[in-house]
């Protein structure tokens, strides 16, 4: 799916709502699988963008166990884990159509 994602925390912390609203969307193709994570050493919901090569960067880190915590006439959102340094850290995504 064609998506523009907005990030709403950073560093595990919740951002401002109207910061979130303002920040500038990321643009592409918005993947969930189901796969092995090898950062959780079993099955998640992997949320990701999404790339032409495997050696392209991402944009943002992908989303581990990734659910559908709201979803209304606006988009929807999705909440997991991220990893950032080897650290996790709680995270979620304001997902729109493109």
């Amino acid at each position: 799916m064609q998506a523009e994602v907005k990030p709403m925390r950073e560093r595990g912390g919740a951002l401002d709502h109207v910061d979130v609203q303002k920040a500038p969307g990321i643009y592409g193709d918005l993947l969930v699988v189901q796969e092995k994570s090898s950062a959780l050493n079993r099955y998640s919901n992997i949320a990701r963008f999404q790339i032409t090569a495997v050696s392209e960067p991402q944009p943002i880190p992908p989303l581990h166990d990734a659910v559908l915590s709201w979803m209304g006439p606006n988009g929807f959102v999705l909440t997991g884990i991220e990893f950032a340094d080897g650290i996790a850290y709680a995270q979620s995504w304001w997902c729109r159509p493109a």
